[in-house]
């Protein structure tokens, strides 16, 4: 553990907010800022290879406020040391904290990307067919990787989806993963169930087949009790990347609901209500509501899904094919990630050496029954200090990966530069070229304990990976065309449905 005189404070935006940091980190600027903590880049000026390395730092602020977030930390610093080497999952390089005694932070050291998926979506960039093809095989290449170690990410989404300028992408924010095996008999179901998935990305069977209602009253919406997890829990997950390759295609979200039952009206609208909807719990009062949706005219839902080479026009028809098997309302037909990998669509891009699975299942068991906030904190302190070699098991994060060799790459698309990821490339050469010139060296200012840092104001921040902040908000909602389906799939709810009680229900934590 690092003494406290190896730390330096900085001060972010203004005082707003301050960063504890190891000396051997210089921050560049802040790069974005969600619900559970920030990022910065920075320059590690310390390195074996003896040059500056551009890395990111995300500090998790408040974990002990609040036991969810608490869990949420140590969860995601587990995970990332599980799945840690696979090129389409964001690494973890270190983590610190300052105080072990009193900290109520956690810093993770990680590699630093250019942009986000959302920035490049909602770009003005000219997208060709390669670039779809790419980015669908690194997603589903990274799926399988998490499947495998049975890990279901459950918030997919282009904002979670860190993307350089070469185009090579990394999946991150794991703070939300859960288990999708059965869980033992001694672990209660309310240690995993807690469900934020940004709703314009959940599948309908979370909202369709999770609970139990009272129907005492025809459209009332009282939850009894969840029922357990079962198989078909990781291709929530695809039916995530089906909503980004849909949003790659067009440029806008493909179910774009104002709230979350307009969220249900769109699926429905567009994917059709078929007259078998036994993958979902028929004894729903929310599946009743859904069957009783009509359009202007008073005609029930298409039983079809729309036709996506018209919505599409431009799209590859292979393309067209990945989408409708990933955007299955059954869950059962829905296709896998391994589908996915072994689909037409993404064959000129594949590498099977890329294609590996994790050796080994992620172990959820041994901290979510943890309730202890002093087992906890103890908990994180063994986390930093194994990523450090302090303890006597200590592995140094070899990664459970069976890659044992750099995967060639196939892709022959060009690179992408969005505005935002120029500036953070500017930024950072520009703040290698200062280190290299010798200005590097941190000095202590003269009415503080502060020391003087590189931090270069601007707006243009990438969005945080982590969560949809009102700048990810408003750059999606800055078109408001939509998707265009015509009267027939616009639908609307029985007139003597409780919205308000469904939409409470809806928007519940899963």
């Amino acid at each position: 553990m690092l003494k406290s005189d190896d730390f330096y404070t900085v001060t972010i935006e203004n005082s707003q907010e301050k960063f504890t940091i190891s000396k051997q980190y210089k921050i560049i600027r802040k790069v974005g800022a969600g619900s559970y903590g920030s990022v910065c880049s920075a320059l590690n000026v310390n390195t074996n290879e003896g040059y500056c390395l551009v890395v990111a730092i995300k500090k998790c602020r408040h974990i002990f406020d609040k036991k969810l977030i608490t869990k949420r930390c140590l969860r995601e610093m587990k995970l990332l040391q599980h799945l840690n080497g696979h090129p389409r999952i964001i690494d973890l390089k270190a983590m610190d904290i300052v105080d072990p005694r009193t900290f109520n932070e956690v810093y993770l050291i990680q590699s630093c990307c250019d942009t986000t998926m959302a920035d490049i979506i909602h770009s003005k960039l000219e997208l060709e067919a390669v670039h779809y093809q790419w980015f669908m095989y690194q997603l589903l290449s990274g799926l399988k990787y998490i499947h495998s170690a049975n890990v279901l990410h459950r918030d997919l989404k282009p904002a979670n989806i860190l993307v350089n300028e070469n185009c090579d992408l990394r999946i991150c924010d794991f703070g939300m993963a859960r288990g999708f095996v059965n869980p033992s008999d001694h672990i209660e179901t309310k240690y995993m169930t807690h469900y934020v998935v940004t709703r314009w990305y959940r599948a309908p069977e979370i909202m369709l087949s999770r609970n139990t209602y009272d129907k005492s009253s025809k459209y009332t919406f009282n939850v009894i009790h969840s029922t357990s997890f079962n198989s078909h829990d990781k291709l929530v997950d695809l039916w995530s990347v089906g909503c980004i390759l849909a949003e790659l295609l067009g440029r806008k979200v493909l179910f774009k609901g104002t709230d979350y039952v307009d969220q249900l009206h769109k699926i429905v609208g567009i994917l059709g209500l078929p007259e078998d909807t036994s993958f979902w719990d028929n004894s729903s009062s929310v599946t009743e509501y859904i069957k009783n949706l009509r359009d202007e005219s008073g005609l029930p839902p298409p039983t079809e899904p729309i036709d996506f080479r018209v919505v599409f026009p431009n799209a590859p028809i292979e393309a067209i094919d990945l989408l409708t098997n990933l955007l299955c309302l059954d869950p059962a037909k829905r296709m896998t990630a391994d589908g996915g990998l072994d689909h037409q669509f993404v064959a000129d891009v594949r590498d099977p050496a890329e294609e590996v699975e994790c050796i080994l299942p992620f172990d959820f068991e041994s901290f979510e029954m943890i309730e202890s906030e002093h087992v906890l904190r103890q908990c994180i302190i063994e986390e930093v200090m194994r990523s450090k070699g302090l303890d006597d098991n200590s592995l140094r994060y070899q990664s459970s990966s069976s890659i044992n060799s750099q995967p060639s790459r196939r892709y022959t698309g060009s690179s992408l530069s969005t505005p935002s990821s120029a500036f953070v490339t500017e930024a950072n050469l520009n703040a290698i070229h200062a280190a290299q010139q010798g200005n590097h060296v941190l000095q202590p200012t003269h009415d503080s304990d502060q020391l003087q840092f590189m931090v270069m104001e601007t707006n243009q921040f990438v969005g945080e990976p982590e969560d949809m902040d009102e700048d990810d908000m408003k750059l999606m909602d800055s078109d408001d065309s939509g998707i265009h389906v015509g009267k027939r799939r616009t639908l609307v709810g029985p007139s003597n449905a409780d919205y308000n009680a469904l939409e409470r229900h809806l928007s519940k934590d899963w």
